[in-house]
């Protein structure tokens, strides 16, 4: 994501029934959840509809000809000679008798498919990955291509590089559930005293390493990963086990379900199990979207999403705002916008006439621009040339866009980047130009510049 953690279960198309072969494993897609891709709109018919919650077309408008289905401005309207629309994935021509035909071969995804706002040809980007749901470990990341093909998209971060298996990743697909990184077998610091002397959790957390010391006639302390007596009282985590020293100062065991949910901190435990493994939710109070952890204990926080409708459990993503702000407005050629509530799209305000301009702040003016002129226009760095204002930047952000230098200022970060500060977790803010907090860790966890979220010390 780009962290955000895009984390996600296998999700294809399911227009049609198929069969999906992945090595040993052959996947029924319909049994898959996920339809279509969020907000990606299409003409079928007479009909404009719009992907709603990756899993539901939903009709906008029911146009009295086909020809009539405008996806420019999502409305029934006469189409533009020469002008380009992209119906899903297959690009589209207005032709002269404003008829819309297909311009190029369909485009891998809708995604993928981009009508460029310059006017030039709607065109067709390269998939970043080839097989819909095909899953990789990357650096500790299990990740699978999703729907759009765009890019990799993180399932999960693992514990650890060696806890990423694809193969078990795929069998847990096949079998209709939610794909998952292998449980650590132990924590950073903890010890197991199992053969009488401490054991550190080795560096990738999969098992024990060797004895740091030998208590030969002496009582290891898991505690303290030495061969010293225990406190009455104390609590120790030692891998799924709960440690508690007794008051003859011996411990006594009680086996947890997982490592994860073996719980030594202020009121010590085993955390229940509460939630599916790798199932995803929309924290209602919050438009938080939310990860059940791998051993089922509890809901971990993937990524506050801007609000609840943009939350998507089903794509397991928070959707990217089309436009940033509630109200705020722009000039699309000579038409004032504005972005909706919701931040899913603009709405048309007002056409300007062909002998004044649109000023994205003010609205129509009756004269054009003034040459020479620069202006920031949502996204785009613009000059006015001939009386027309031209692009001549996309910047990555609007809060980016710098026109009294005339240029784009480039990002501090990637959308959905987070990074530990101190005890902070921190993420790339959505101007792009600093970072937000997103979570300080609670006693006993450190923030892992490794995992990028808040570990259990």
């Amino acid at each position: 994501m780009k962290f955000r953690i895009a984390l996600a279960s296998l999700s294809v198309l399911v227009l049609i029934a198929c069969q999906v072969a992945f090595g040993d494993f052959t996947i029924d897609t319909t049994h898959l959840s996920v339809a279509c891709e969020t907000s990606s709109s299409r003409c079928l018919g007479n009909q404009i509809q719009t992907c709603a919650g990756g899993n539901e077309w939903r009709v906008v408008h029911t146009c009295p000809s086909p020809d009539l289905c405008n996806l420019l401005s999502l409305s029934c309207a006469a189409c533009e000679p020469g002008t380009f629309q992209c119906s899903g994935s297959q690009p589209q021509l207005c032709d002269q008798n404003q008829h819309w035909s297909a311009a190029t071969a369909a485009c891998a995804s809708a995604s993928l498919c981009v009508v460029p706002e310059d006017g030039s040809p709607a065109m067709c980007l390269p998939p970043d990955c080839t097989a819909v749901g095909q899953m990789r470990c990357l650096d500790g990341h299990l990740q699978r291509c999703p729907l759009s093909q765009k890019s990799w998209e993180d399932v999960e971060i693992c514990a650890s590089p060696a806890l990423c298996n694809v193969d078990r990743a795929n069998a847990e697909v096949a079998a209709g559930k939610r794909a998952t990184c292998l449980l650590p077998k132990c924590s950073p610091g903890q010890f197991n005293c199992d053969t009488g002397s401490p054991r550190p959790c080795q560096a990738d957390r999969t098992d024990w390493d060797v004895a740091t010391t030998s208590c030969m006639g002496a009582t290891c302390n898991p505690a303290t990963g030495d061969c010293s007596a225990c406190v009455p009282g104390t609590f120790a985590c030692s891998g799924h086990n709960l440690e508690r020293c007794t008051d003859q100062a011996t411990w006594a065991s009680t086996a947890c379900s997982s490592a994860l949910s073996c719980n030594a901190n202020a009121a010590p435990g085993c955390d229940p199990v509460t939630c599916t493994a790798g199932e995803f939710r929309c924290n209602t109070s919050t438009s938080a979207l939310e990860r059940c952890r791998s051993d089922g204990t509890k809901w971990e926080l993937v990524e506050q999403c801007v609000n609840g409708v943009l939350c998507n459990p089903n794509a397991t993503r928070c959707e990217v705002p089309v436009c940033p702000t509630s109200g705020v407005t722009r000039c699309q050629g000579n038409t004032q916008q504005k972005c909706r509530a919701d931040l899913t799209g603009w709405d048309e305000v007002a056409q300007c006439s062909s002998t004044g301009s649109c000023d994205p702040g003010l609205g129509c003016l009756p004269t054009p621009c003034v040459a020479g002129d620069f202006r920031c226009n949502d996204v785009s760095l613009e000059a006015c040339k001939d009386g027309t204002w031209v692009r001549q930047a996309a910047c990555a952000t609007r809060a980016l866009c710098d026109a009294t230098q005339q240029t784009c200022t480039p990002p501090t970060c990637a959308p959905g980047d987070r990074q530990c500060q101190g005890n902070v977790l921190r993420r790339c803010n959505a101007d792009r130009d600093g970072w937000d907090e997103l979570e300080t860790c609670g006693s006993g966890s450190i923030c892992s510049p490794d995992t990028k979220r808040c570990e259990q010390r």
